[in-house]
């Protein structure tokens, strides 16, 4: 046989190898389909099916609530928050890992160079030996013929691996900005708290001073005074404890913006706005909206292909081996033509006596592809709990804001009447301490309420994908 026919033969065989190859041994991905309700509920309310040429297109959620330190706070977060940072560098780590596994789909090639000098010595010649130099320079060409699909289904395996870490990432941004935004509700319920202890330490101080008089010119007993300078201290112990929650907050925001506590400053702002509108959704969208549903099937994905790669070890390798270069006696002949040496040649490797290893981790694959099923699974039926429980939760507190709102309104009225009462004497101090404490105990009340409603539509958005 000739080279050349040696040549074309070779190639033949690998030709047939790789059209025998297109299809990849193991399972294909099917997307899982859990089972899902047609529509969430709200009160009673159905949601409307959507398309996604319906939905609204996905924006800065937070601009909702037109809060310009809400923003900048989430903003600032997002750029330096160290978990995200930490998430970013994973991510590129695995669309570099995807890339290094597409690199097996073209052949290795090597150069080197070697230079020796050896003494060799004849036995049954005395004193007959020879020095000689050698120089190469190789070009190794190697190539591992995917017949079966193993190296298809490791970039498959790869790159899924590296759309779940995108999505992981999509999560985690999802999370702190949830996170910033429930965080500085409370924050502003603090400060709304604290406007309403500081109008109530003006008027316990204006009833300390009236009863102050009141006692110098002998007309109350020293137990009414001592009952509003108890007020008073009270309400300032209130203030202070309001002050070190404040604290806690503003500092908490610094640690999700990525920077030290340390001068970190959060201007105050006590108004409650009322929630936001979040546009519908059904169950079905959520596989679509949520980040961390798309990276659970996307892992799926990964194990599922990694079944293949597992299944094609079963089966026999083919490698191609080539070796070309120049090989000479002298550095000066080195670069002659007659220095010119190759080699071409094909391999087939099937393995004997690992088995029982093989089938091992076949399986290991296997039941890792269904943990992440099931994983993949549970994922989704939290998420349908997390959305029902904000609806939910946020059709409560609305209920309990309209009920807190009348207690809040009629404790205003039994307060103002107690007052004009009191300067009246007609009723004692008591009667009005009694009073102002159920008109504090309301609006504080009312302002954890309002607090909770923006709370539990962050928690909604969030539940919904943050899409909007």
């Amino acid at each position: 046989m000739t080279t050349s026919s040696y040549i074309k033969g070779l190639l033949r065989g690998v030709l047939g190898l790789a059209i025998a190859g297109c299809a990849p041994v193991g399972p294909n991905f099917e997307k899982p389909l859990p089972a899902l309700p047609a529509s969430f509920s709200q009160g009673g309310v159905r949601w409307q099916r959507q398309t996604p040429a319906t939905l609204p297109k996905p924006q800065a959620w937070w601009r909702l609530y037109q809060d310009g330190t809400l923003a900048s706070l989430i903003e600032r977060s997002l750029a330096g928050n160290q978990e995200i940072v930490g998430t970013a560098a994973r991510l590129r780590q695995a669309r570099e890992l995807s890339r290094a596994a597409r690199s097996q789909y073209f052949p290795e090639v090597t150069l080197g160079g070697t230079a020796n000098r050896a003494k060799t010595r004849y036995l049954g010649a005395v004193g007959s030996s020879t020095i000689a130099d050698n120089f190469i320079v190789p070009v190794d060409f190697s190539y591992e013929v995917d017949a079966w699909g193993k190296v298809r289904r490791q970039v498959e395996s790869a790159r899924a691996s590296a759309d779940a870490a995108g999505e992981v990432l999509h999560a985690q941004r999802l999370s702190v900005a949830g996170e910033v935004a429930q965080t500085y509700w409370a924050l502003r319920a603090v400060d709304a708290n604290q406007v309403v202890l500081n109008r109530t330490l003006e008027i316990r101080r204006k009833a300390l001073d009236l009863l102050t008089k009141r006692r110098e010119a002998g007309t109350i007993s020293g137990l009414d005074l001592a009952r509003a300078a108890t007020e008073v201290a009270t309400a300032e112990a209130e203030r202070i404890k309001l002050d070190g929650d404040r604290i806690v907050l503003v500092n908490a925001l610094a640690v999700l913006a990525g920077a030290p506590a340390t001068g970190f400053r959060v201007a105050a702002q006590a108004a409650l706005p009322t929630p936001p509108a979040v546009p519908g959704s059904v169950p079905s969208e959520l596989l679509r909206q949520r980040p961390d549903i798309r990276a659970a099937e996307r892992r799926v994905a990964a194990a599922n292909a990694d079944i293949g790669v597992a299944t094609a070890a079963f089966y026999p390798s083919f490698k191609i081996n080539a070796s070309s270069g120049l090989s000479a006696a002298s550095l000066g002949d080195l670069f002659q033509a007659s220095a010119l040496v190759w080699s071409l040649g094909a391999n087939m490797t099937l393995p004997i006596t690992h088995g029982n290893l093989l089938q091992a981790q076949k399986q290991a694959a296997i039941a890792a592809h269904e943990a992440a099923s099931a994983d993949y699974r549970q994922t989704v039926l939290v998420s349908i709990g997390e959305v029902e429980t904000a609806l939910q939760a946020g059709t409560i507190l609305e209920r309990r804001q309209a009920a807190q709102d009348t207690a809040l309104a009629a404790a205003h009225k039994t307060f103002e009447l107690s007052v004009k009462r009191f300067s009246a004497g007609l009723v004692s101090f008591l009667d009005l301490v009694d009073a102002e404490r159920t008109r504090l105990a309301a609006e504080q009340a009312a302002n954890t309420i309002r607090a909770e409603r923006l709370a539990v539509s962050v928690s909604l958005i969030k539940a919904l994908g943050g899409e909007w």
